[in-house]
């Protein structure tokens, strides 16, 4: 059975388009003056706005000089730019797309679904080289042990140093063979329910789908290794169980009596030691004669007794170097007894040894055979085959889970050495004479290591058209939309950066753009910089809004419409006031092809500026006056209510007779910045003193119109067409969709620019 696996899943998703904002007036202040001239009789200059907009059944690609706000603040005119720079501004370009555009309803999905093999990207049996990356086990090489001597006493053990991360890879090739089949259609499935899909046909998008055959391909590799690590001794978690160290196995000691009657076997102190020095004296106060010998000392629950031979001072290391323990100092606990012990005393009768331990004689004369003062039970062993040789040795210790035990070399059984740090290949000899090597040491190791890749039976590909944008409505038609596209360049330093946007419009009864609706947060109101998008934070559906009202399809001189309303969102409701105004007027901009004439000496004199050039393509464009033209001025006032913070923008947009759009500003205003609470306005207050700051403008520099015949409405025969395997390298197939942003008209509004 083969299992299908989606390398790339292209979801055609639905976007929801809300109802259309109120074009009427809404009183919501008795203060607040509205009007609305569409129904009145205006009898001044007026013209279809197909002849002072765009007319978008014709091919239109018109070029733009493109202003951000610090050029905007800088140069009052496109020459002054110029001059400065040598160079022309930064340009924007614009057009129509009724040559790569596609637009699909419900009714058409087998049409634009139906897949259609490709012969010239399809092979039978390819053989595809292909690799596994083979990854060992990490681990660490243990390089040393070094004693923690500035921890606490109770909790000094010895750390484990250690190297970096080791690992080892491989990579192993391999060849897989396979079908490749593609084939191309409109768009994917799933397709729309309802309402109309826009694709651009000049944007591909390619999805792959990998059959897999039933059984995986099983790789195995090696990896040998040299380890460092501690020996199976692990003499720094031994916990001593040869409690009167003696190096042999002891039964428990014999409980006495329990003089407190508390259940433990114990010594008890008769007497609080004030002066702590060990011994019973006339500074000392009595507690209790418990076992009743009228002798203030140390009565005992049970027969400590000792082991027979004579035991050294337990080692330690000496941190101060005066020859003297003292409780900070780590030591070999060698008794079990959780306190340092030094050497039992060396003394020539029995009386000396009164009160300390047994008076015992060896070779060396007597000593007093002193008990660890703590009852000892059975004690512990671990029986083991130390020679290889079949012959078991028992070894006093346990295993604990801290390497909190001092290593100690007796090698010079007369001057034993505190290790405080141990290192590769170090040895010690105990105190019985067992030698330990390779303390930490270095071993071969081999890691086999095994892995599973899907073994490929097939591959198929689908290409499919790039989504523009989805527009729900049971009763739309493709013949209502017209989608445009404009792209232009910022540069900073040597880097330049592309962007553009596409605009979708429609007229249904004024003309209207359907955009993402935006809305601004003030400081303190967006947590994750993210949701605002910039400088706005988007609805993620499209709402149809009026660009421009017009009469009956045309502009008139005269036309103002006042609306205001009350937008209720997730984040806050706005009360949005509109204002939109309509006069004949005049513009002058560079709108003119880089115009010269030659001179007698062979040169060129710029008509523009009255420079004399060698090249006269090196003119800038000279500027051209437009008499017949409507300036469109819309002012939009947002608030948020709750905060009270205002948001103004205010659109100047100039309309010339078969030219379209040749001029347009954006400014906007605050009552407080949300990326700076430090930013103040640098725009002369107006007459309503509000301080305006310049945003974006553009003014045309050329257009060219190419009648469309209705070539526009042919929008599901597309006219480009291009072969699969040029796709990536055809200038015009940018691989870009549809993108939220904040529109108004062909320009998008970034924010973010005011701080660039």
């Amino acid at each position: 059975m083969k299992n299908l696996f989606p390398l790339f899943l292209l979801i055609i998703s639905f976007a929801h388009w809300a109802c259309e904002k109120p074009e009427d007036s809404t009183q919501e202040d008795e203060n607040i003056s509205f009007r609305n001239t569409l129904n009145e009789d205006l009898t001044d200059t007026q013209g279809s706005i197909t002849d002072y907009f765009y007319n978008f059944e014709d091919e239109i690609d018109a070029k733009f000089f493109r202003y951000d706000p610090s050029l905007m603040a800088s140069f009052d005119h496109y020459l002054d730019y110029y001059e400065l720079s040598g160079d022309t501004p930064p340009e924007l370009g614009f057009r129509t797309f009724q040559n790569h555009l596609v637009s699909m309803t419900p009714s058409d999905e087998s049409q634009f679904t139906q897949r259609h093999y490709i012969d010239s990207l399809s092979v039978q049996d390819s053989i595809v080289p292909d690799s596994v990356l083979m990854t060992s086990t990490s681990f660490k090489n243990l390089e040393k042990l070094e004693w923690d001597l500035l921890a606490d006493p109770s909790l000094q053990r010895y750390k484990l140093v250690n190297s970096d991360w080791v690992q080892a890879d491989t990579m192993l090739y391999y060849s897989d063979t396979f079908d490749v089949s593609a084939y191309w259609s409109v768009v994917d499935t799933p397709f729309i329910d309802e309402g109309l899909l826009f694709v651009d046909s000049s944007e591909w998008f390619d999805t792959n789908y990998v059959f897999l055959a039933d059984n995986q391909i099983r790789f195995i590799t090696n990896f040998e290794f040299t380890k460092q690590q501690l020996s199976a001794d692990s003499l720094v978690f031994r916990i001593n169980t040869d409690c009167n160290d003696n190096g042999e196995w002891d039964a428990g000691e014999e409980a006495l009596v329990d003089y407190n009657e508390d259940g433990v076997y114990e010594a008890l102190y008769e007497y609080a030691d004030n002066n702590n020095n060990g011994e019973y004296d006339a500074g000392d106060d009595i507690i209790q004669d418990y076992d009743g010998n009228d002798t203030i000392s140390i009565a005992y629950e049970f027969d400590d007794s000792g082991n027979g031979i004579w035991d050294p001072a337990e080692p330690y290391f000496d941190i101060n170097g005066n020859e003297e323990f003292n409780n900070s100092e780590p030591y070999q606990d060698r008794n079990c007894n959780e306190i340092w012990d030094d050497a039992e005393p060396r003394v020539n009768n029995e009386s000396d040894c009164a009160g300390i331990g047994t008076f015992t004689e060896d070779t060396d004369g007597g000593f007093c055979d002193r008990g660890n003062k703590i009852f000892d039970l059975d004690e512990e062993f671990i029986s083991k085959d130390s020679d290889g040789d079949g012959t078991l040795e028992n070894y006093f210790y346990v295993i604990g889970d801290k390497p909190n035990n001092l290593i100690v070399d007796y090698s010079d059984p007369e001057d034993p050495e505190v290790l405080l740090e141990v290192g590769l290949g170090d040895d010690i000899t105990d105190r019985w004479g067992r030698e330990y090597t390779d303390l930490i040491e270095t071993i071969e190791f081999n890691d086999l290591k095994k892995q599973y890749v899907d073994d490929v039976d097939s591959l198929i590909t689908l290409y499919t058209r790039e989504k523009i944008g989805h527009i729900t409505g049971s009763s739309l038609s493709p013949d209502d939309y017209y989608i445009t596209k404009s792209e232009w360049t910022k540069t900073s330093g040597n880097t330049s950066e592309r962007f553009y946007n596409y605009h979708i419009f429609h007229e249904p009864k004024h003309l209207n753009q359907v955009v993402y609706p935006s809305y601004f947060l003030p400081v303190g109101f967006y947590f994750n910089p993210k949701e605002i998008q910039s400088g706005f934070w988007n609805e993620r559906h499209l709402e149809s809004e009026v660009l421009f009202y017009t009469h009956q399809g045309s502009l008139r001189d005269g036309e103002h419409v006042d609306t205001a309303y009350y937008d209720t969102t997730e984040i806050a409701v706005y009360f949005i006031e509109k204002s939109y105004d309509v006069e004949s007027s005049s513009v002058t901009v560079p709108a003119a092809i880089k115009s010269f004439t030659s001179t007698s000496d062979g040169n060129y004199e710029c008509l523009a500026n009255n420079s004399v050039v060698a090249d006269g393509s090196e003119c800038p464009p000279a500027d051209t006056t437009f008499n017949d033209c409507f300036k469109v001025t819309q002012i939009m006032t947002m608030t948020m209510l709750g905060s009270g913070v205002e948001f103004g923008q205010r659109t100047e947009t100039w309309l010339a007779y078969k030219k379209g759009l040749v001029k347009s500003e954006i400014f906007i205003r605050w009552t407080e910045h949300f990326y700076n609470s430090d930013w103040t306005p640098n725009g002369p207050p107006d007459d309503n003193n509000e301080a305006w700051v310049g945003l974006n403008k553009i003014e045309l520099t050329s257009i060219d119109v190419t009648p469309g015949a209705g070539v526009f409405r042919k929008l599901t025969q597309p006219i480009h067409s291009i072969e699969l395997r040029d796709i990536g390298n055809h200038p015009d197939f940018d691989f870009e969709p549809f993108r939220v942003s904040t529109q108004k008209g062909i320009q998008t509004l970034d924010l973010r620019e005011l701080d660039e």
